[in-house]
Order: C-alpha cells, then sequence, then structure tokens
C-alpha cells in the first residue's frame, strides 16, 4: 500500500469512528431528573379549621370572613411571620393540629403582627386563625395558609392561602419559583434601578362579596405607592412591598362598563407610571369571590396555569370557566380578564 493509499485508508477510517461515535452519543438515554413540587392543600382541607377544646363549648363560634392577610413570610427554618388586619382590638390565635402556636393583639384599627413562637417542623402544616373580640365573640376565619416545608434548609418553603370552604381559588404567595424571580426583581432593583423605567400592572381581581371589597393585587417598578380608583370616582392608596401591592376598594363602585385606574405614585407624589383596564359588573357577578386573572403581555395558558393553578395541565380549566372569552388556547390578548378556578 503506498502512502497515499494509507492516507485516504487512515482519513476514512477516521471519519467513520467519528460519525459511530456521534450516532452512539446521540441515541444514549439521557438521564432527566425531576422534582415535581406538592401544594400541601387537597388532602389536608379537613385540617383547616382545627379547634382547640374549650371552642367546642362556645356558643357563637362562627365561621366568617374577618381576616385580611396581608403579608406572609416563612424561611427555610420555619419561622413564621404575618401581618395584616382583622377586628380591633382583639386577640388573634394562630391554630396548628388543635394547638395554639403564635397569637397577638390587634391595634384599635384591627392591624396586626404576628410570629409564631417556635420554627414549624419539617413538612405539610396548615394554619388556621381564631380571632377573639372584645366583647367574646369567637371567629373561626374562612381564610387558612398551607405551608409546606422541604428537609433541604435551602429550598423556600411553599406558602399559600386557602379557602376552607372551597370557594375561593389557592392564591400561592411563595415558592422556589416565585422566590427566585422576586430575588433576580430585587437585585435589578437594587443594581440597576436607575436604568429602569418606572412601571405599573395590574395583575388580579377579586370580587369579595362578603366584605364587599374588590381586592385589587399588582406589579410595579420604582415608585413608593400605588393609587387606584374608578375612573371618575374617589382615590384609594396601597403601600408596595418587593414589587408587589394591594388596594381594596368597595364593590359597590362597579356597574355596568368601568374604567379601573391604577397609577404607580414617586417620592415627589407624581404619577410615574399608569395601568388601566375595563372592567364590567356582570363579569365580577360571575366571578364572585374567585380571581380574575389579567393577562399580560407574554401570558400563555398553560404558563398562567403552571404559576397560579400548580400546573401547566390544568389550563383546560381555564378554559372551561371561560368558554365565552377563549375561542383560540394558542391566541389569548393582554388585558383580557380571565375567571381562575
Amino acid at each position: 500500500m503506498n502512502i497515499l493509499s494509507k492516507i485516504t485508508y487512515l482519513l476514512f477510517l477516521g471519519t467513520f469512528l467519528a460519525v459511530g461515535a456521534i450516532t452512539y452519543n446521540i441515541y444514549q438515554p439521557t438521564n432527566i431528573q425531576e422534582k415535581k413540587i406538592d401544594v400541601p392543600v387537597v388532602n389536608k382541607i379537613k385540617e383547616a379549621k382545627p379547634l382547640i377544646e374549650e371552642d367546642k363549648k362556645v356558643d357563637n363560634l362562627k365561621s366568617e370572613k374577618i381576616l385580611n392577610i396581608q403579608t406572609i413570610r416563612v424561611n427555610p427554618g420555619g419561622d413564621v411571620l404575618i401581618a395584616g388586619k382583622t377586628v380591633p382590638n382583639s386577640e388573634l390565635n394562630v391554630i396548628s393540629n388543635g394547638k395554639t402556636i403564635a397569637k397577638t393583639l390587634s391595634d384599635n384599627v384591627g392591624e396586626f403582627v404576628i410570629v409564631t413562637e417556635n420554627p414549624l417542623s419539617i413538612g405539610d402544616h396548615i394554619l388556621a386563625f381564631k380571632i377573639t373580640s372584645s366583647e367574646k365573640k369567637i371567629i373561626i376565619s374562612n381564610d387558612a395558609i398551607a405551608i409546606k416545608i422541604d428537609n433541604n434548609k435551602e429550598t423556600v418553603p411553599i406558602v399559600a392561602i386557602i379557602d376552607t370552604d372551597g370557594v375561593k381559588a389557592t392564591k400561592i404567595i411563595q415558592s422556589p419559583k416565585l422566590n427566585k424571580k422576586k430575588q433576580k426583581l430585587k437585585l435589578i432593583s437594587q443594581n440597576s434601578v436607575s436604568n429602569l423605567n418606572p412601571e405599573i400592572s395590574i395583575l388580579s381581581l377579586t370580587n369579595d362579596l362578603e366584605l364587599n371589597q374588590l381586592q385589587i393585587s399588582g406589579y410595579s417598578i420604582k415608585g413608593v405607592k400605588v393609587e387606584a380608583r374608578i375612573l371618575g370616582g374617589k382615590v384609594f392608596s396601597g403601600s408596595i412591598l418587593d414589587n408587589a401591592w394591594n388596594i381594596t376598594l368597595p364593590n359597590s363602585l362597579i356597574s355596568g362598563e368601568q374604567v379601573l385606574i391604577a397609577n404607580l405614585i414617586d417620592k415627589e407624589g407624581k404619577i410615574v407610571a399608569k395601568d388601566q383596564i375595563n372592567i364590567y359588573g356582570e363579569i365580577l357577578k360571575n366571578a364572585v369571590n374567585k380571581t380574575l386573572l389579567v393577562v399580560q403581555k407574554g401570558d400563555a395558558l398553560w404558563k398562567i396555569a403552571y404559576q397560579r393553578l400548580g400546573g401547566g395541565e390544568k389550563y383546560v380549566d381555564i378554559i372551561k370557566l371561560n368558554k365565552n372569552k377563549i375561542n383560540n388556547p394558542d391566541l389569548i390578548f393582554p388585558k383580557q380578564l380571565f375567571i381562575l378556578p
């Protein structure tokens, strides 16, 4: 075999081996690890109103929507902080598995901050709320908090507000995915705030008939507070925490077609960003005690279902509740209002 033939042979052999190696790698099975995160709500819903023994003897024990949970923080170690508003000058007890794990007194306008006395253990927990008014009336709130604490101390606990009557949709407050997004937003706001334009978005509405209130939730960048109003109506304001804000309006203001406006206010009291949506009394009536999601630019039904309902496959449930608004599941538009299960 001459030199040219040897070179040709070696080149052919090298090419053959390279193709074989590539083919082998392509068809080798890839080990993909999937981790499913479960929100501990469905199986534990019956535990959401645990009463301590002496409560069973009280004649005026009632279950009412009398608690407005505004802030919840749970760290990986199991420490819990809850802030909100309830009956003024009342005693608030946090109950888990029939035992009081924390208690505090609300002030003369009903505001409270409560911290659990001991960290929660690893696993699933349901926290219920017992309110004792100054007249000694005892109330068990319909709202409860579901918490899942992972055995990995680096994992952010899952936290959700649940309606123990099963009327209102579960609202996920904290999860590893949401926390990463918030941390990213916080990092952006700290390091690059000068490069960002003020921004505000209305994300969801909840029509609470028991309190006769329309609860508005949203997101913002920059600004110190948010003011919301129905066009031509009274202004209501709310503070911003971790780029999120909540404002409550009387739902009696909503009839027929209305324009809901949210303004982002800076330190000088000037409006630096604005968002608005059209809302309809009939839609709010149909969505009583359920959350109305405001579709944002870039949203898809699968994405909404994954973020709001805990699984992308649940987009079918959104379609069922909004048949008259969704002609094509792959085609939804910003500012559309969808009822969430």
